[in-house]
């Protein structure tokens, strides 16, 4: 049995331009998703979804949640809002409180998995939803959502991987947000805040 992380399904969504996704229609997004997800995931799988299983406007596209597989717990994102704990229990075997995460290890690399990034830790090695393609990889978080890894889940097993490509490998090409070119615009452009609500 084998660990999986997915974030951003997005169900039911069909902004596809502005979400940057290859697809035509509701339908055909949702197979594909389905499709490459159980490529990788068998029945008796764990699969953490970390957020945003449905477009938050098309709840009704919840019941699609049962064409992937694995024994899923379901990290509660801003999408998730007009669904309530017993809809998603159906579903779901656990479901996570929106703003919280939970504590994950795999060869010695200790994560915190929520889907928000300004509520990762410092102590932790996080492994995020919410923010799509705008980036894959930060200083002490990877983007495990469905749009930076070709529509597909994340292997538990290769977070060591990701964790070592970022302290070792990554240079500051990689890291160019924190150099001035960039950081001196930090509080200058961009909204302030986050989604989820204080």
């Amino acid at each position: 049995m084998a660990t999986w992380l997915t974030a951003d399904w997005h169900l039911g969504e069909d902004r596809f331009d502005i979400m940057d996704r290859p697809f035509v229609s509701v339908d055909q997004m949702i197979n594909a998703l389905a499709a490459n997800h159980n490529a990788m995931v068998s029945i008796s799988d764990t699969v953490y979804v970390v957020g945003d299983v449905c477009y938050q406007k098309k709840p009704e596209f919840l019941d699609r949640v049962s064409l992937f597989n694995g024994k899923k717990t379901l990290i509660r994102g801003n999408h998730d809002r007009p669904i309530t704990d017993a809809q998603f229990k159906k579903y779901f075997e656990h479901v996570v409180p929106e703003g919280m995460g939970i504590e994950l290890e795999v060869d010695g690399v200790k994560c915190y998995v929520t889907h928000y990034p300004t509520r990762g830790r410092e102590d932790r090695f996080n492994l995020v939803g919410h923010i799509h393609a705008a980036w894959k990889y930060q200083l002490n978080m990877l983007n495990i959502g469905i749009d930076v890894h070709h529509f597909r889940p994340v292997n538990l097993a290769t977070i060591p991987f990701h964790f070592k490509a970022v302290a070792e490998y990554y240079d500051d090409d990689v890291w160019v947000g924190y150099d001035p070119i960039n950081f001196v615009y930090k509080n200058k452009r961009g909204k302030k805040g986050s989604y989820l609500p204080k």
